[in-house]
């Protein structure tokens, strides 16, 4: 084998290696997900909202106020504002 076929051997084993990092970098955003993206499956408005306040996301106001809107578009109807109590 010449010089010209050790290069390109050398050539293939880098493009080899560049597609497993890539592969395993992808994989493992896939099973992480991303913060701030869409609600994994299964998870409920809820359960999502209590989950940005543990992070620090929201703060407790922030939280009362969204969970007030969460129970008044569960039970009023999505276009129905929530109920303020006076």
């Amino acid at each position: 084998m010449g010089a010209g076929g050790w290069v390109l051997m050398a050539l293939a084993m880098l493009v080899l290696i560049a597609l497993v990092v890539v592969l395993v970098f992808w994989l493992v955003n896939q099973k992480r997900g991303s913060d701030g993206a869409l609600t994994p499956p299964g998870v409920s408005p809820r359960e999502a909202l209590d989950h940005r306040l543990v992070k620090g996301e929201i703060t407790g106001e922030q939280y009362d106020e969204l969970r007030a809107r969460l129970a008044g578009s569960s039970s009023a109807g999505r276009d129905a504002p929530p109920s303020q109590g006076t």
